[in-house]
């Protein structure tokens, strides 16, 4: 199978989303409101004197933080590398992935993947934490082949995730 696409900075985000755990973003958001709200509450009731400010300063950061935080990163990644998110020909074949396009050429053996995941857009292959494929749905012709990629990645990749 021989699919063509370029890495968009929609599918690079998120990439970023999911591998830096956002799906625990609500809870993490909800901690820093919550932190928020005890140094009101510390304010309010003269609990802490002048140490509500401290604590309404560091959740408030937490919180500004884990919200616009994944796409400071993105900015900086996407547009500093395009060379990495450039037009590109993945070919996939029983023994791995060959992914060619004008700056150079790679081959990875299945063996060399530690999982897989896949998103609302994205199937995403893992060589390691850091290291990360990304392999758009859009690029696949037809529903059948999205399936039969999603097949041959649950059975060549055995620490699968499915998300």
């Amino acid at each position: 199978m021989q699919i063509r696409f370029e890495i968009t900075p929609s599918d690079h985000l998120e990439m970023l989303r999911e591998r830096v755990g956002l799906s625990a973003r609500p809870s993490r958001t909800l901690l820093g409101i919550a932190g928020i709200l005890l140094g009101l509450s510390a304010y309010y009731f003269h609990l802490l004197g002048d140490l509500w400010i401290v604590v309404m300063a560091a959740f408030g950061g937490f919180t500004i933080a884990e919200l616009f935080l994944p796409n400071i990163a993105h900015q900086r990644i996407y547009y500093r590398n395009p060379i990495l998110f450039e037009e590109r020909t993945v070919t996939i074949t029983e023994e791995g992935i060959r992914s060619e396009k004008a700056s150079g050429s790679v081959e990875v053996k299945w063996s060399s993947f530690e999982k897989f995941k896949e998103t609302k857009h994205l199937f995403l292959t893992y060589q390691g934490k850091d290291v990360v494929g990304i392999v758009p749905k859009r690029a696949f012709p037809k529903p059948e082949a999205i399936a039969q990629f999603r097949n041959l990645l649950a059975s060549k990749i055995s620490g699968q995730g499915i998300g």
